[in-house]
């Protein structure tokens, strides 16, 4: 268990000598410098800065004999760091057993580690010492921190770092004091890691999969379906250079989110758009939802691998090891035909169609509720959805097949991008408490039609293991997987009773009714 050491950093002001702060600090402590030489790491993190909402910097040192992860907390704890192979990502799974893979497995979860920036650093180090010469503080003062963009470095901002020892946090406390109130120094503005992400052009936040438009309640449905539609977009052309790279799975998974979102906001606020050029744009949009989908779905296979073999024998676990190999094999194959079709001339046409296609819509008069304020449109899909929903799901029994379970999954899909996309124009208090039940009721939905999907995948590699190497004692252990799968779909069968029953409770229903409706006077005041 690491131990809570702090860390203050402050930024050097312009002009400040370095030597002349040490001097200031060697009047008023006992101060010995320590051989120092220029350092350089990189800014490791995933592309959405899920190391940095956790609290932490994430840096990739790398030497002639090897590499070395540390992991730096924004609350003083002391760092972790753990020896890793010289690589362009890292999964969780590449990472060795111990507290650094511990503390960032939840963190991390299925996204790769990549880097984002690199940063060279030339430093000098102090160590405050007391009287019986015991170091009680250290302090890195940065002379030049610089990022190397591979042309002119760019520098940034210079810092001293103070740096408590456990167990001495009076000296530590005196020091920070002397620092901010008689040097008065100001702390640094951002983390290094910040600095060097914005100094590239990127931003410091990572890659988005929220869209970010601020909508009013009278705002047209068109001028408000178009900035919704144009932030998704947005998210699929960022995505898709990382899709292509095939660094990191969750590229392609939000690319398909961002094209699922666009189409369920064409679907439902279709009067919006002019009915002839909708469903063009929306047969094309359907396109990159088809020609995505293998890839991914083998994909999750892949990942779901290691918590579906967890508690198979180790004998029968060394016998399914041509299963996963076939599975390697056929998502190496997948993602080849994606790539040629990404990058083809078919995809290129279709994504400029639909670009050009939300810059102009056409007349007005040719959508019928174009001039309707967005939040009747939105309101009345879904109260509509919402109410189908309930229909369908009170419809199924212990007898319904697997299809009415999917049909309704897919109906939620719906509910809940409306939701997110649009629930801001209602009060929090209504529609967090109604999304959470949906996704509660969604993640029953999703895992039964993941497993039966699973399941009926890894019976159709029977023939194909038949002719590979060990794959006749896979053959006898493959059952063991799909009863797993099996299990793991009536299990979800069995919960969808009491999920569904929180989600259309009466006092739901009556919330949804209420909050929902449409207004008397429905046009809204023009576009913005």
């Amino acid at each position: 268990m690491p131990l809570d050491v702090p860390t203050v950093s402050y930024a050097l002001p312009d002009g400040v000598d370095p030597a002349a702060l040490q001097s200031f600090l060697g009047e008023r402590f006992t101060v010995v410098a320590d051989p120092s030489a220029p350092a350089a790491f990189t800014v490791v993190d995933t592309v959405d800065r899920r190391v940095r909402a956790a609290g932490a910097d994430l840096e990739l040192h790398v030497a002639r004999s090897g590499a070395r992860l540390v992991l730096r907390e924004h609350g003083g704890r002391a760092p972790l760091a753990a020896d890793v192979g010289k690589a362009r990502r890292y999964a969780i799974d590449d990472l060795p057993a111990g507290p650094l893979r511990e503390r960032l497995a939840p963190i991390v979860e299925m996204r790769a580690l990549l880097p984002l920036a690199q940063v060279r650093v030339d430093a000098r180090s102090l160590r405050v010492l007391n009287a019986d010469d015991k170091t009680v503080v250290r302090l890195t003062l940065a002379t030049r921190a610089a990022l190397d963009t591979g042309a002119e470095p760019v520098p940034l901002t210079p810092r001293v770092d103070v740096t408590g020892v456990l167990g001495y946090d009076g000296p530590h406390a005196r020091v920070v004091a002397v620092l901010g109130h008689e040097a008065g120094l100001v702390d640094s503005p951002a983390s290094l890691a910040d600095e060097a992400i914005a100094a590239v052009g990127g931003d410091p936040e990572g890659l988005r999969t929220k869209v970010r438009v601020e909508l009013r309640p009278r705002d047209r449905t068109d001028v408000a379906a178009v900035a919704v539609l144009d932030d998704l977009a947005g998210m699929v052309e960022v995505n898709l250079p990382g899709t292509l790279d095939d660094v990191d799975t969750e590229f392609l998974h939000d690319l398909r989110v961002a094209v699922r979102r666009s189409r369920s906001v064409l679907r439902e606020l279709k009067g919006a758009f002019q009915e002839e050029a909708l469903a063009v744009q929306r047969d094309r949009l359907r396109w990159i939802q088809t020609i995505t989908g293998p890839t991914r779905d083998l994909d999750v296979q892949l990942l779901d691998w290691h918590h579906l073999v967890s508690g198979v024998p180790s004998d029968r676990l060394r016998a399914l090891e041509p299963v996963r190999r076939l599975l390697v094999r056929h998502r190496t194959a997948a993602f080849r035909a994606l790539k040629r079709e990404l990058r083809g001339a078919a995809f290129r046409e279709a994504w400029d169609s639909y670009r050009a296609f939300l810059n102009d819509l056409g007349p007005a008069k040719e959508r019928p509720d174009a001039k309707v304020a967005i939040a009747a449109s939105a309101g009345r899909r879904i109260r509509k959805v919402h109410r189908r929903m309930v229909a369908m799901g009170s419809a199924i029994d212990e007898v319904s097949p697997a299809t009415d379970l999917h049909e309704l999954r897919k109906r939620g899909k719906e509910l809940r991008y409306l939701l997110e996309l649009f629930g801001g124009l209602w009060s929090p208090d209504v529609v967090k408490p109604l999304v959470r039940s949906l996704k509660e009721l969604q993640d029953v939905l999703g895992l039964h039609q993941d497993r039966e999907v699973q399941a009926e995948h890894l019976r159709g590699l029977a023939g194909e293991l038949a002719g590979v190497s060990g794959g006749p004692e896979a053959l006898l252990s493959l059952g063991v997987l799909v009863e797993r799968l099996e299990a793991e779909q009536h299990e979800a069968r069995q919960q969808f009773g009491a999920r569904f029953a929180a989600f259309a409770s009466d006092d739901q229903q009556r919330t949804v009714a209420r909050t929902f409706v449409a207004k008397r006077a429905d046009r809204s005041d023009g576009a913005r």
